[in-house]
């Protein structure tokens, strides 16, 4: 079979896919209001990914094992075997690219304010709850359930890994990937535009609305978040 075609048919379709197939969804999470006030949205660049840090309302456990009550959530969704696996080899990254293939949820805590060591840049805005409401219910319905409604068991942590990994829907591809996820479910929210042709990380910016960069450096250069709104910090979390 010539080569040419055979390229076309492997890029081709996984942009039909993105275009012509939903997104496989989790039923809709029905999550209460948040207590009045205005919460803060982050996007964190790590430099090829993208992931979305929420503000959770005090009393809410939608955090982690470990970190249910997190003063903030990351979320960030990805291929299964390249995201949690580790795997980097040739055959698992040509798998990401060009075959649709298992994802999954991160999920981590973070205290107040976020520490996100080793991130590009984070951006930030502020949100009332029910935006606030709105975005949280997107992202739990990224997670696979089973029939009472529940989140699927975490998949095994892996040693050094400081959040965990959910079985999540959709499968992963090129055209539909971690920096498109990030934009679809801001978009749900009202938080930026449509995510068609959203690819690198680079590309998520232009599609915000709303957010601002706020990403400083502390006396240990980790990058660090200014949030204004909470001062409090919680023990036991891992920055």
């Amino acid at each position: 079979m010539p080569f040419l075609p055979v390229l076309l048919e492997l890029v081709g379709w996984p942009l039909r896919q993105s275009v012509v197939v939903p997104e496989p969804r989790a039923p809709l999470v029905r999550l209460p209001e948040p207590p009045p006030g205005r919460y803060t949205v982050l996007v964190a660049d790590w430099g090829h990914h993208t992931s979305i840090v929420v503000q959770q309302p005090p009393g809410w456990r939608l955090g982690p094992p470990g970190a249910e009550a997190a003063p903030f959530l990351e979320a960030a969704w990805g291929d299964r075997r390249y995201f949690h696996g580790g795997e980097r080899s040739p055959r698992a990254v040509a798998a990401a690219l060009l075959l649709p293939t298992e994802s999954v949820l991160f999920l981590a805590g973070h205290a107040d304010p976020p520490r996100l060591a080793g991130t590009v840049a984070v951006r930030e805005r502020q949100v009332e709850g029910p935006t606030l409401r709105a975005l949280l219910s997107g992202l739990e319905r990224s997670v696979r359930r089973d029939r009472d409604g529940g989140r699927l068991p975490p998949l095994p942590p892996r040693p050094g890994q400081r959040g965990r990994f959910f079985p999540a829907h959709a499968a992963y591809l090129w055209s539909r990937n971690c920096n498109w996820w990030t934009v679809q479910r801001l978009r749900e929210a009202g938080l930026a535009s449509a995510p068609t042709g959203v690819v690198v990380a680079a590309e998520v910016p232009g599609r915000l609305r709303g957010f601002r960069p706020v990403a400083t450096r502390d006396k240990s250069s980790s990058p660090t978040v200014s949030v204004a709104l909470h001062t409090r910090r919680s023990v036991g979390l891992s920055p």
